[in-house]
């Protein structure tokens, strides 16, 4: 997921084991999950986003 955590900043958080990192931008954070190869899936419509660590994990494409 990708979260407002103040004003200007957003985090992007994996939905499986809670890392993140934070940025300036909401776009500068879904360019990095873009980048780092995370997933996202559709879970009861709302969208989950999984860092390539828990995908390895759970044996996901």
């Amino acid at each position: 997921m990708i979260e407002r955590v103040y004003k200007n900043k957003y985090m992007a958080i994996c939905d499986n084991c809670g890392e993140g990192q934070e940025f300036d931008t909401w776009t500068d954070a879904l360019e990095y999950m873009f980048e780092e190869g995370w997933k996202k899936k559709l879970d009861n419509g709302k969208w989950k986003h999984y860092c390539l660590e828990c995908q390895e994990e759970e044996g996901d494409e």
